[in-house]
C-alpha cells in the first residue's frame, strides 16, 4: 500500500495512542501559527500606522492632487502629556485637496476634529484647550486620517490673507500619502517586532521536533513490523512525515482559529507609544498567511523525516542512532569567550578598542558574539555542569541524573530560546533600573518640573509681548554667530544646570550644540544690546499644576499657531510608556519562552521514560523506589533549564554593565520584581515538567521487564 496513505490511516485509525500524539502534533503547530500571525499583524500595524500618519507630512514638494492648492500649516502640540496635532488650512481656490477622513476643506472659522478631541474638549475648560482651535466644530474626522482610535487631531479652517501672515504657512499643491516622516522609527519597532517573532518561532519549532520525537519513540513496533514486511527506511519515513503532517495541518487550522479569536482581544489591551490599535490594523497579508499556514506544517514535516532518517529501525526494532555523536569540545565558548573578553576591555577603557569610530560598533560586534556564542556553547556548559554534578553529587539519584545529561548535552537545544529570551529581559531591566522611577524627570539640561517650553523661531520681542512677564525667561539670539543668549541664574531657573555653565556648553560658534532644551550652538550669558534682540525661545514658569501649563500652552497656540510647545510632563509621560512597554515585551516574551521550554522538556521527560522503560522498570524492581525514579528524570529537567536562564541573565547584565561604563552612567542591576517573574516562570516551567512524573508509575509496571 501507498506509504502516504498508510500514514494517513495511522494518523486518524490509532486508537488513544495516536490520538494523543496528534493533540501534541496540532498544538504545537498551533501555538507556532497563532503566534507568528499576530506577530505578522504587529508589523502591518504599524505600517498602516505609519502610512495613514503621512498626510501630516504634506509639503510644498508633494504631488499634486487636485485643481487648485491651499495653505498649509502643520504643528505639534500637546495635552496632558499625550500628542496633539493641530493643522492650519485655507483654500485658494474651489478645488484644493482634501486631506484623508474629511469630506471637504474647512472653510475660515471651521474646526474639524478627531473623535477623542472632540469628547476632551468638551470635558474641559475652554481656555486650556477648546480656545487652541478658533471656530465651531462643524464635523468628525474618520478613522483615514488616524493613526489609533484616540488620537487627537484637529484640522482649523482660516482665511487665506490670514494664514498667510503666520510664519511657516506654505502654498501646497496635494496630500501627501505612503510612508511618513516617522518611517525610521517604525523599521525600528517594525525589526524589533521581527526579532521577538524569531525568538518566539526558535522554542516552537524545538517543541515540534520534541513531539516529533516522542511519536517516533511510540512507533517503533509498527515500524520494526513494517521493516519486517519489506518496507524501505525512506518507506518508513515517508509514512512518519505523512502521519505528523496531518497533525501539522490540523495544527495550523487551529492556530488561525486562535489567531482569529484572539485578534479582537490583543487590538484592545495591546498599546505602542500607550494608543491602542484599530481592529482593522491587525490583519495579515495574505501572501504571509499562506506562507505560514504551510511553512510550520512543512517545518514539523521535515522534522519528522529528519527524526526517523536518524534512526536506524531493523525487524527487531530500534537499534539506536546511525551514528553516535561526539561530546561538545571546548571550542564551543571561543565565540562566548571573544565576547566576554571585549566587554571586558571596554570596561577596562582599552584605548585602541573604544576610540574606533562610531563608537558603538566595537560594542555591538561583542554583544552579538555574546548572544550567538551563549546559545552555541550551551551544550558544552551543559556537559561541564553534568560532569561536575557526577563528581560531587552524593546520590545515586544524582548520578544517574548527571551521567544521562553528559551522555546527551544537547538536550540544552530544547532551552536555546531561554537563553536570548533572558537576556533580553536582563538587559531591559537593567536599563529600566539605572533610568530611575521617572524617566526624562532629571538629567542635565532637562526641564524642571512647571516650566512650558514655548519655541517660537526667532520673533520679535514686540511679537511676543503678552507673553512676557517676571515668570518668563527669554532666550535670544546671537547676532554674530546664531548662538543663544541667556544669563546662567535665568537659565537654572527652567532647567537642572549649575552655575558656572560646564566649557562644553559655554563654548562659541557654531561647531557644538548645547544639551539644554531648543539651543543650539554656544550660550553666551551676556552680549551688548541683549535686551533688543529676536527671542528663539520662552520659557514661562507655571505652578506646576496640569491646569497651569495648558493655559499657557493655549495662550501661545493663539499667539503663535507656529510655536512648539514643551513640558517635563510632555517627556516623562513620553520615556515612560517607552520603557513599560518594552518592559512587558521582553517580560511576556520571556514568560512564554519559558514556559514553552518547560512543555519542550515535558515532551523530553515523556520520550526519555518511554525510551528507558525498561531499565526502570528493572531498576524499580531491584528496589529503587518511585520517588527517586521521578528525582532522576526532574533533575534531567532542571538542570538545562537553570543553566539556560542562568546564562541568559548573567551575559544580559554583563552587556548592560559595559553599556553603562562605556558611557560613563552608573549601573543598576534589575529590581526584585524582575527576579521574583523570572523565578516565577522557572517554577511554572518547572510545573508543567512535573505533570508528567505520574507517568512513572504506568511506564514502570513489572509487566515491562518482560522480553519478547
Amino acid at each position: 500500500m501507498n506509504a502516504v496513505l498508510i500514514g494517513m490511516r495511522l494518523a486518524v485509525a490509532g486508537g488513544r495512542t495516536g490520538w494523543a500524539r496528534l493533540a501534541l502534533t496540532a498544538l504545537g503547530v498551533g501555538v507556532g501559527v497563532a503566534l507568528l500571525l499576530l506577530c505578522l499583524t504587529g508589523q502591518s500595524a504599524l505600517q498602516g500606522r505609519a502610512e495613514r500618519a503621512a498626510w501630516r507630512d504634506t509639503s510644498p514638494s508633494t504631488p499634486a492632487t487636485a485643481p487648485d492648492p491651499m495653505l498649509w500649516l502643520a504643528v505639534s502640540d500637546h495635552f496632558a502629556g499625550e500628542p496633539l496635532h493641530r493643522v492650519h488650512v485655507a483654500a485658494l481656490g474651489a478645488r484644493p485637496p482634501v486631506p484623508p477622513g474629511l469630506d471637504r476643506l474647512p472653510s475660515a472659522g471651521e474646526v474639524v476634529v478627531s473623535p477623542g478631541l472632540r469628547t476632551l474638549i468638551a470635558t474641559t475648560p475652554r481656555d486650556q484647550l477648546g480656545d487652541r482651535f478658533p471656530g465651531r466644530i462643524v464635523a468628525t474626522i474618520g478613522p483615514a486620517a488616524l493613526e489609533y482610535p484616540d488620537q487627537l487631531v484637529a484640522v482649523v479652517g482660516y482665511a487665506p490673507e490670514r494664514l498667510g501672515e503666520l510664519t511657516g504657512a506654505q502654498r501646497v499643491f496635494g496630500i501627501q500619502t505612503g510612508l511618513s516622516g516617522d518611517y525610521a522609527f517604525t523599521l525600528a519597532a517594525r525589526l524589533l517586532i521581527g526579532i521577538v517573532a524569531v525568538l518566539l518561532l526558535v522554542p516552537v519549532a524545538v517543541y515540534i521536533v520534541m513531539v516529533t520525537r516522542i511519536a517516533a519513540v511510540r512507533r517503533e513496533q509498527r515500524f520494526a513490523a513494517m521493516r519486517l514486511a519489506g518496507a524501505t527506511r525512506t518507506q518508513l519515513a515517508v509514512t512518519a512525515a505523512t502521519e505528523t503532517g496531518v497533525g501539522a495541518v490540523a495544527g495550523a487550522m487551529l492556530g488561525f482559529l486562535g489567531y482569529t479569536a484572539l485578534r479582537p482581544v490583543v487590538a484592545g489591551h495591546l498599546t505602542h507609544g500607550g494608543a491602542r490599535f484599530f481592529d482593522s490594523d491587525l490583519t495579515v497579508a495574505p501572501a504571509w498567511l499562506i506562507v505560514v499556514l504551510a511553512g510550520v506544517p512543512l517545518l514539523a514535516v521535515g522534522a519528522a523525516m529528519t527524526s526517523i532518517l536518524g534512526i536506524r529501525i531493523t525487524p527487531l526494532g530500534i537499534g539506536g542512532r546511525a551514528s553516535r555523536r561526539r561530546p561538545p569540545t571546548a571550542w564551543r565558548i571561543v565565540l562566548l569567550g571573544a565576547g566576554i573578553a571585549g566587554m571586558l576591555a571596554i570596561v577596562a577603557g582599552v584605548p585602541w578598542l573604544v576610540e574606533v569610530p562610531p563608537p558603538e560598533g566595537p560594542y555591538m560586534v561583542f554583544l552579538l558574539c555574546l548572544l550567538v556564542g551563549g546559545v552555541f556553547a550551551g551544550p558544552y556548559i551543559c556537559l561541564v555542569a553534568a560532569r561536575a554534578m557526577a563528581r560531587l553529587g552524593r546520590r545515586a539519584t544524582t548520578l544517574m541524573a548527571a551521567r544521562r545529561i553528559a551522555a546527551n548535552p544537547r538536550t540544552f537545544r530544547g532551552v536555546s530560546g531561554v537563553v536570548l529570551a533572558v537576556f533580553a529581559a536582563t538587559f531591559m531591566a537593567c536599563m529600566l533600573s539605572a533610568a530611575g522611577s521617572a524617566p526624562g524627570a532629571a538629567f542635565y539640561g532637562g526641564l524642571r518640573p512647571g516650566v512650558v517650553e514655548i519655541y517660537v523661531g526667532n520673533q520679535p520681542v514686540t511679537r511676543l509681548a503678552p507673553l512676557m512677564g517676571a515668570r518668563t525667561v527669554a532666550i535670544r539670539v546671537h547676532p554674530d554667530d546664531w548662538s543663544s543668549v541667556v544669563s546662567c541664574a535665568e537659565l537654572t531657573r527652567i532647567v537642572v544646570a549649575s552655575c558656572p555653565l560646564p566649557e562644553s556648553v559655554r563654548v562659541r560658534g557654531m561647531g557644538r550644540d548645547a544639551t539644554i532644551g531648543v539651543m543650539s550652538g554656544a550660550i553666551h550669558e551676556s552680549v551688548p544690546g541683549a535686551a533688543g534682540l529676536p527671542i528663539r525661545a520662552l520659557y514661562v514658569l507655571t505652578d506646576g499644576t496640569l491646569a497651569a501649563e495648558e493655559r499657557v500652552r493655549t495662550q501661545a497656540a493663539l499667539l503663535l499657531p507656529r510655536a512648539i510647545l514643551n513640558t517635563q510632563r510632555d517627556t516623562v509621560l513620553q520615556e515612560s510608556r517607552l520603557w513599560a512597554e518594552l518592559t512587558t515585551l521582553a517580560r511576556l516574551t520571556t514568560w512564554f519562552v519559558v514556559l514553552l521550554a518547560g512543555c519542550s522538556l515535558t515532551v523530553g521527560v515523556v520520550a526519555g521514560l518511554i525510551e528507558r522503560r525498561r531499565p526502570f522498570a528493572l531498576l524499580r524492581a531491584s528496589g529503587v523506589r518511585l520517588g527517586e525514579l521521578r528525582r532522576i528524570l526532574l533533575l534531567e529537567s532542571v538542570v538545562p533549564l537553570v543553566l539556560a536562564v542562568a546564562l541568559g541573565a548573567g551575559l544580559g547584565a554583563a552587556a548592560s554593565y559595559a553599556m553603562a561604563v562605556a558611557q560613563g552612567d552608573r549601573w543598576f542591576p534589575p529590581g526584585l520584581d524582575f527576579a521574583g517573574g523570572l523565578a516565577a516562570g522557572v517554577l511554572a516551567a518547572l510545573a508543567v515538567t512535573a505533570a508528567a512524573l505520574p507517568l512513572m508509575n504506568v511506564t514502570t509496571r513489572y509487566d515491562a521487564v518482560r522480553y519478547e
